[in-house]
């Protein structure tokens, strides 16, 4: 005997809270490594020699695109930029702030970024998988 079916009020409750909480949990995504990110400033850019300025005219990201790429970046090793990025010869820079203070970064194309404390010493290094580019065997 199968069990009884709950009255039509329940599940159109069950419905309703559904609908109020699922845009909450699809598509929200977690805020990444450095937890919430504002105040994104660009306060420049650059190439590492003067013969990449061609390659690096169209690498001009947005503060919201910066947010974007630290919400799916994850932090690796030296070792692991070297064996699974290409090392991109363009970048952006600026700041941040996070509930943790205020940070410095440098955002590279082709997937790679270093963070440090504004005006400290230490540093991170993060990268976005999505632009993994591991020229190993697989």
């Amino acid at each position: 005997m199968s069990p009884p079916h709950p009255p039509a009020s329940s599940r159109r409750l069950h419905w309703m809270l559904a609908g109020l909480l699922l845009p909450f949990t699809v598509g929200a995504a977690p805020p990444g490594p450095l937890g919430t990110i504002s105040d994104v400033r660009i306060t420049g850019q650059g190439v590492d020699t003067p013969s990449d300025a061609p390659l690096c005219e169209s690498f001009k990201p947005t503060p919201r695109e910066v947010v974007a790429f630290f919400r799916h970046a994850v932090v690796i090793t030296p070792r692991q930029e070297h064996d699974y990025f290409l090392h991109g010869p363009c970048y952006v820079e600026g700041t941040l702030r996070t509930r943790y203070g205020q940070w410095r970064w440098r955002l590279r194309n082709f997937g790679t970024a270093y963070v440090s404390v504004d005006g400290g010493e230490d540093a991170f290094l993060f990268a976005d998988p999505r632009q993994e580019s591991s020229l190993g065997d697989d």
